[in-house]
């Protein structure tokens, strides 16, 4: 006969003995439970990463959209690097070097991850100065260690000797970062533009001489050929050493619009550009956001022949005009590479992919889910 409400399945200390261990296992099994969630986290629960950064200027912003967009990221603070079980993304490793060394090793003993971006790697991996040498050691070292993950955002195929200083490489941000609805903009008013007789060749962001701001001013001031199959406009905050450059080019008939410029204002500039200007000196060689905009979008870009974006424009084969400043001007008055918007989305979609799935890879992002869903 089985136990009911009013007839006791037996009787005595027996019963009340069987009923005790049930009762102590059914209490036990709640009190792990309740352990579990409260310092496990569900399986449903995405791993967000945290992104530290010593600034919030330049390009730090729109990169760190993409990432919380991409992953949910957050904001780390000093006290998160090392308390947090969460991986870390160091922005810029340049900026916070050595304390990128010391918080990776630490949070490798406690077998957390750590990545970091390089956005200048080329002093890292070939200039001869003691300090470059000795972070190009440090850097080797990290590399000995599976739990932090360095990379850069230029490919290695860009320059090889990347890969002694690195363990993987994505995609500047930069060149895959727009949103559908910001191409949807950019192509409004690109349709909305009136066509004018002469191409229009832009220069954006902060003008310098780090820019080659004085090279774009003083070719067009001295060119009739190019001052008639081209109007140069400079859309950005004028520098103070370079003021004299700006008016220059105003003399010439060209327009400087001398402001700091907005994300809407940015993509208008785009919107009216043919080609843009990525002839940057030796100084401002580097992996360039400006660029990285143009191409998703498919507008041509005028790089230094041999620079590090003149590379990447081969590798990619990206819409580029390779000059130097001594033959700029006949350069640029042969045939312009045509805008082709269907091109850069695609190369974009491209540069997408690889590079969301090395930050996973460096993130430890997909291992963390794996391990969440084994535990639930």
């Amino acid at each position: 006969m089985q136990a009911g409400s009013n007839v006791p399945a037996a009787k005595g200390l027996s019963a009340r003995l069987d009923l005790l261990r049930e009762n102590l296992a059914t209490r036990a099994a709640r009190l792990l439970r309740w352990a579990r969630a409260r310092h496990e986290k569900p399986a449903s629960q995405k791993a967000v990463p945290l992104v530290y950064g010593c600034a919030d200027t330049g390009r730090r912003p729109s990169y760190f959209r993409t990432l919380e967009r991409l992953f949910d990221a957050r904001r780390a603070r000093h006290r998160d690097l090392l308390l947090t079980r969460s991986p870390v993304l160091f922005m810029v490793v340049e900026e916070a070097f050595l304390l990128y060394a010391m918080v990776g090793l630490l949070r490798a003993a406690i077998g957390r991850r750590t990545a970091g971006l390089l956005l200048r790697p080329m002093p890292l991996a070939a200039s001869a100065r003691w300090r470059h040498r000795l972070k190009r050691m440090v850097l080797r070292r990290l590399k000995r260690c599976r739990s932090v993950r360095t990379l850069t955002i230029l490919p290695f195929s860009v320059f090889p000797a990347f890969a002694s200083i690195a363990d993987d490489w994505i995609h500047d941000f930069q060149l895959w970062d727009l949103t559908e609805e910001e191409r949807k903009a950019v192509n409004l008013l690109r349709d909305e533009r009136r066509p004018g007789d002469r191409l229009v060749l832009m220069a954006i962001g902060s003008q310098s001489a780090q820019k080659g701001f004085d090279l774009f001013a003083d070719i067009y001031a001295r060119s009739v050929k190019l001052r008639a199959h081209y109007q140069f406009i400079a859309c950005g905050k004028v520098a103070p050493d370079a003021v004299e450059h700006a008016a220059v080019l105003n003399e010439a008939g060209g327009v400087t619009v001398d402001r700091s410029i907005g994300d809407c204002e940015l993509l208008g500039a785009y919107a009216a550009s043919d080609a843009v200007w990525c002839l940057y000196p030796r100084a401002g060689d580097h992996a360039s956001g400006i660029l990285g905009r143009a191409a998703q979008l498919g507008i041509p870009v005028i790089v230094r022949q041999g620079s590090l974006a003149h590379r990447l424009c081969i590798v990619e084969n990206l819409h580029h005009v390779a000059a130097v400043a001594e033959d700029a001007v006949e350069r640029l008055a042969g045939p312009l590479p045509p805008r082709d918007e269907g091109r850069g989305h695609r190369a974009a979609l491209r540069f997408a992919g690889q590079s969301e799935a090395t930050l996973r890879a460096a993130l430890g992002l997909d291992l963390t889910a794996a391990r969440l869903a084994s535990e639930a």
